[in-house]
């Protein structure tokens, strides 16, 4: 790729942001706030490798058919807390749950249908979450886009949780332990 095509190319996809931002101003739709400071103060800020220029979409998910029918979804809204919807939706995946370790088994595929960009830097904001359907049933974890997940024991968000976890292909004494989750 010659530095004119590529220059192109980010010229492109910097429009296609710009118009994407524009369209959601016009839906009256804004970015979430960030907070200040974390919830509680015993988390670090998690620092993520981004990977990719572009926003990981619902659609953009290389789901088999085979998987399909052991993936569930789960929208979530900032402020909120509960799943929203419980299809396939457009919009921006922030974390993927799975049953087993080393991201096998069914998932869960948590995303945002008003986000397109990603969530805020820190910990300290309240971007979504819910009770998990599957009790006790999680072993890994995925997050993109920004995106942090803190899982917790108890329902509601309540009870003994992990730090806030970018990737993490064996939750190790959190194994299975899990009955809601936050992102942040």
């Amino acid at each position: 790729m010659t530095i004119t095509t590529r220059t192109r190319t980010r010229r492109a996809r910097l429009a296609a942001v710009v118009g994407g931002l524009a369209a959601i101003a016009a839906l009256g739709m804004t970015a979430p706030a960030a907070t200040a400071a974390p919830d509680d103060g015993t988390a670090p800020v998690q620092v993520e490798a981004v990977t990719s220029e572009t926003p990981v979409m619902v659609e953009d998910l290389k789901i088999s058919k085979a998987a399909a029918a052991t993936t569930w979804y789960c929208a979530v809204k900032d402020g909120t807390f509960g799943c929203q919807d419980a299809k396939p939706g457009t919009g921006l995946v922030v974390a993927r749950l799975y049953q087993y370790k080393n991201f096998k088994g069914y998932q869960i595929v948590v995303f945002n249908p008003k986000y397109r960009v990603g969530c805020t830097a820190g910990t300290g904001d309240n971007e979504g979450g819910a009770n998990l359907g599957h009790e006790n049933a999680i072993s890994s974890v995925k997050t993109y886009n920004h995106c942090d997940v803190r899982l917790y024991n108890g329902y509601n968000k309540t009870g003994a949780h992990t730090r806030f976890i970018d990737r993490d292909s064996d939750l190790g004494a959190f194994d299975n332990r899990a009955n809601s989750y936050r992102i942040s």
